[in-house]
């Protein structure tokens, strides 16, 4: 008996088709959906700054420092910038920036959560790069100078000495001008699976 297509038939296949999508995507997303805080709230770079890891300059070897129509590193100097996630004030921000290109930086914040009060650390070391150029709508600017650091950041209750609490990585990118204008974003994640992203900036 030869087949014939039915509205019936067509229904079936339709359904099979959807259930298999919706399972590729449970399956891709599985991972996300049950990972430790929050999912990244950005798309760009600052979302997975551990892209970039390959930038950081291991100590021991010389950074490439900055040619001509960008930022001097002639003598060191310190910049302190608010932070904030979104509308929420959440401390500051301390880098350092050497003459050798190497940068050090410190996040230290305070804030409330569900009526505790939590406090946030973290020390942070990298070095600036030169082969990133800044893009936005505008354009290119080539006078900016891209930088990163990486450590390690620990968020525990006010209060509480023993140690415990949430410990993870801290990612620090970011772009400074000829006038030491900055902005940046401070990245924290577990497991690289998800990724609370923080913004700082301040002008000269």
């Amino acid at each position: 008996m030869p087949y014939r297509h039915t509205p019936k038939n067509g229904f079936v296949l339709l359904l099979v088709l959807v259930i298999a999508i919706l399972m590729l995507l449970y399956f891709l997303q599985i991972n996300t959906l049950f990972a430790p805080g929050l999912p990244s709230e950005s798309v760009g770079i600052e979302g997975r700054p551990w892209a970039l890891a390959e930038l950081l300059i291991p100590g021991g070897e010389d950074v490439k420092l900055p040619g001509r129509g960008k930022l001097k590193l002639d003598i060191p100097f310190t910049i302190t910038a608010p932070v904030r996630r979104n509308d929420a004030e959440r401390g500051e921000i301390v880098i350092a920036f050497n003459t050798d290109g190497r940068i050090r930086a410190n996040w230290r914040c305070d804030y409330e959560q569900a009526g505790a009060i939590y406090c946030v650390d973290a020390p942070i070391s990298g070095n600036i790069h030169t082969k990133r150029t800044y893009r936005d709508e505008s354009g290119k600017d080539k006078g900016r100078l891209f930088f990163i650091a990486k450590g390690r950041y620990m968020k525990t209750p006010a209060g509480e000495t023993d140690g415990g609490g949430e410990k993870g990585t801290c990612w620090l990118t970011g772009w400074i001008g000829p006038d030491r204008g900055i902005q940046g974003f401070i990245t924290l994640t577990q497991n690289q699976q998800w990724a609370a992203v923080y913004a700082f900036e301040k002008s000269q």
